[in-house]
């Protein structure tokens, strides 16, 4: 009877343990474009530009259809067209808002913009206007960003066509 007990204690011990470190995370929420509405005004939101993938059923889109990595879009900063990539840390049973952003492809040789936050300032039927705040880093030597130099930020105002998102990630 005690063995019985003990065999007991250690099952539910280890399914205990055995949940607590399998559970995900997730505190990001969606809002596709054609949802979008001035509601969001003065939201923090995370760009996600339109899917370009051909590889995905966009009969029947879902959450992760939205989402997917490497999308690609332009923004018009200083009067200089930069192309920006989708950097998207997601997986199937996590994903968090705060390790999302956007990063420039072709601003320069040794310099890379990142956007981690951007605010909704103005919606229109065609276009809607974010607050995006840039963070410039030098690159390293094998492409990254260099750890020891300080980011500089700067925030500016840009116009996206609605036609160029496919919505917005919230948190």
């Amino acid at each position: 009877m005690k063995r019985n007990r003990t065999v007991i204690m250690i099952i539910c011990l280890v399914q205990i343990s055995f949940y607590s470190f399998a559970q995900g995370g997730w505190d990001i929420d969606y809002i596709t474009i054609d949802s979008l509405s001035i509601t969001e005004i003065g939201r923090d939101v995370k760009i996600d530009f339109k899917n370009t993938s051909s590889s995905i059923d966009k009969g029947k889109p879902n959450f992760m259809y939205f989402i997917s990595k490497q999308d690609t879009g332009s923004l018009e900063l200083d009067g200089e067209i930069i192309e920006f990539v989708e950097q998207r840390n997601i997986h199937l049973d996590w994903g968090f808002y705060d390790e999302q952003f956007l990063e420039s492809v072709n601003y320069s040789d040794n310099k890379i913009i990142r956007i981690y936050h951007t605010i909704i300032e103005e919606i229109t039927s065609d276009s809607v206007l974010f607050r995006v705040y840039l963070e410039t880093y030098s690159r390293g030597n094998k492409g990254g960003i260099k750890d020891d130099l300080q980011a500089r930020r700067r925030c500016e105002k840009v116009w996206i066509n609605r036609t160029k998102l496919d919505g917005v990630m919230v948190k």
